[in-house]
């Protein structure tokens, strides 16, 4: 079986990839019983829901993975209710918008964490949540701490800037009573986070119905308005910024064989695919180019995007790993040597091989050079073949 990925003139035979895994496995037990495209309107907690309860066993039985992995919107009580009656072990990131969650970030200062790989820390927990007993990895990145403290600095200057316009309109209301307007500028400041305000005060201000200068026993209003200055809270700011670069994994494997650079790490791998569908989303797979308006169509496509992806996956998985193997390099887009490229470099690399017939009866390959020969050797004998 073979696959043209974006006419790049790279050939991939699939069934050469994972010759050992594929090989006792029929068509329809690789694909499932079928493929549902979900609706873009619907919540991917929901999704996840239904997906864990129609497809779990067939994915089970077809890949035969050890644990299922997801973002926070696994992290369902529903949906963890459902892989713990199929046995089914999970990693998972716990949403930060859970009390528990808050409640555990918030003693962050007396935890004592285990130094981890490239800057990160963790400890263990045990929790039970959903009747569904578990273990908490809370973890510290010093990475994400940085980055996500910048991001913190940018948003409090800007809610700030917008609270002092907001307080000097607020000042420049007239109030006809000094009630309604001590009673605006306390719910002006519970509204407020990060801006609080110093020296609030309601000054009355007496206003003539007539104009120059206001005779003995002209009509006169009193007005009150609302004075003070504005201050950033230090202690909500130093507060927020300890809490960034804190995140919780939780899983039901509650064996200690599941260590937490492993569990980090398994996590981590989301990456990996999260990338290969930002591929079919770029224009160099000109899915773009296609207008469908049936469902029927679209499934369709949906169902040659995800083989393709498949083979993307298995290529690239395929060429790292005989690359580290043969402990051979290939040069990467800055030319430096490299044992990771992606498939997307290497089908680009591809480009410019052609085929010349002479007398129509001889057909030789050419322009193939160095870095194309590194790649059709990693991949052996069948891409060799194709090529020679």
């Amino acid at each position: 079986m073979s696959l043209r990925i974006n006419g790049l003139g790279f050939v991939s035979r699939t069934l050469h990839l994972y010759p050992d895994y594929f090989a006792d496995k029929p068509v329809e037990r690789l694909l499932g019983p079928g493929i549902q495209a979900c609706s873009g309107n619907s919540h991917d907690s929901q999704n996840f829901k239904a997906l864990v309860k129609a497809r779990l066993a067939s994915l089970k039985a077809a890949a035969r993975c050890r644990y299922l992995i997801g973002d926070a919107a696994l992290y369902v009580a529903d949906t963890l209710k459902a892989l713990d009656a199929q046995q089914q072990l999970f990693i998972s990131r716990v949403p930060q918008t859970l009390t528990e969650t808050k409640k555990l970030i918030a003693q962050h200062p007396t935890v004592e964490f285990t130094p981890l790989a490239k800057g990160y820390s963790g400890a263990w927990f045990e929790v039970t949540y959903a009747d569904v007993p578990q273990r908490w990895l809370l973890i510290r990145s010093q990475q994400a701490n940085h980055r996500e403290n910048q991001t913190l600095h940018k948003t409090l200057a800007k809610s700030t800037e917008q609270a002092a316009k907001a307080f000097a309109k607020l000042c420049q209301q007239a109030f006809a009573c000094e009630a309604d307007a001590k009673q605006a500028l306390e719910k002006w400041e519970a509204a407020q986070q990060a801006v609080k305000v110093a020296e609030g005060s309601v000054v009355p201000r007496i206003s003539y119905t007539t104009r120059g200068r206001p005779k003995a026993k002209a009509p006169a209003k009193t007005h009150y308005f609302i004075s003070g200055q504005l201050y950033t809270c230090l202690q909500y700011k130093q507060t927020q910024a300890a809490q960034k670069g804190l995140f919780i994994l939780a899983t039901n494997d509650c064996s200690n064989t599941l260590t937490m650079q492993a569990m980090l790490d398994h996590y981590k791998s989301q990456q990996a695919v999260e990338r290969g569908f930002r591929f079919l989303k770029s224009p160099d797979f000109l899915g773009a180019s296609l207008f469908l308006k049936k469902p029927q169509r679209i499934e369709a496509l949906l169902m040659v995007m995800t083989c393709c992806l498949m083979v993307y996956a298995a290529l690239e998985h395929l060429i790292r790993k005989q690359l580290a193997a043969t402990n051979t390099f290939f040069p990467d887009m800055k030319k430096k040597p490299t044992q990771k490229p992606t498939a997307r470099w290497v089908f680009f690399c591809f480009q410019g091989i052609d085929e010349l017939t002479i007398d129509q009866t001889h057909k030789i390959v050419i322009n193939l050079q160095e870095r194309q020969r590194i790649i059709l050797t990693c991949l052996g004998p069948p891409y060799q073949y194709i090529y020679s």
